[in-house]
């Protein structure tokens, strides 16, 4: 699947749920497709996408979070996958785009390209609700579920690695000033 083409089937499904969106290809795609207030966009702390949003999502357990992460950036924290486990937020989605590459340093292969499944390491963390769907059918079907039932979900997107078209805005703190604007503004009663 291509990873513009799933973000923009999320993007038309959003309302007033939180984006974290991983360091390079994600943000630059979420940027470009549906850039809005609720996007948090983690410029430069590769590996910690999931857990700002569990951070957001404990915060906020009356709003949903959805992470839009990479293979690459999950490998360099797969602690996040035992706390999620284990906090069990049921407002939290992790979303892993996995290309097989570390797209944003030069494309070297991650591990996943060999033998590891972030879904198998995410099942042996303790998350129950794991999905992998196999096409833009399926990922529409886990987009609903997410959006409509109690997490966590781990959804694991196979995609491939053509870089992510268009320019991104690195104005962080911009960025976060709207964002933490536009999520204090939500009410706390959904």
């Amino acid at each position: 699947m291509n990873r513009a083409a799933c973000t923009k089937l999320l993007v038309e499904k959003l309302t007033d749920e939180v984006v974290v969106s991983n360091l390079g290809q994600a943000t630059l795609d979420l940027q470009n497709i549906g850039d809005r207030p609720l996007n948090c966009y983690t410029f430069g702390s590769m590996g910690q996408c999931s857990s700002i949003g569990l951070g957001i999502a404990l915060a906020r357990p009356d709003v949903k979070v959805i992470c839009l992460d990479g293979d690459g950036s999950m490998l360099m924290n797969l602690g996040v996958l035992c706390t999620v486990a284990n906090q069990a937020p049921p407002n939290l989605s992790i979303v892993v785009w996995d290309n097989e590459v570390h797209a944003t340093t030069g494309g070297q292969p991650t591990a996943t390209a060999f033998r590891t499944s972030l879904a198998g390491v995410a099942k042996g963390a303790g998350i129950e609700k794991i999905v992998a769907p196999s096409n833009e059918e399926d990922l529409a079907r886990a987009f609903d579920r997410v959006l409509n039932e109690n997490g966590p979900f781990f959804v694991l997107v196979k995609v491939d690695s053509n870089p992510a078209a268009g320019t991104m805005s690195r104005d962080m703190i911009r960025y976060k000033i709207r964002f933490m604007s536009a999520l204090s503004a939500l009410s706390v009663v959904r």
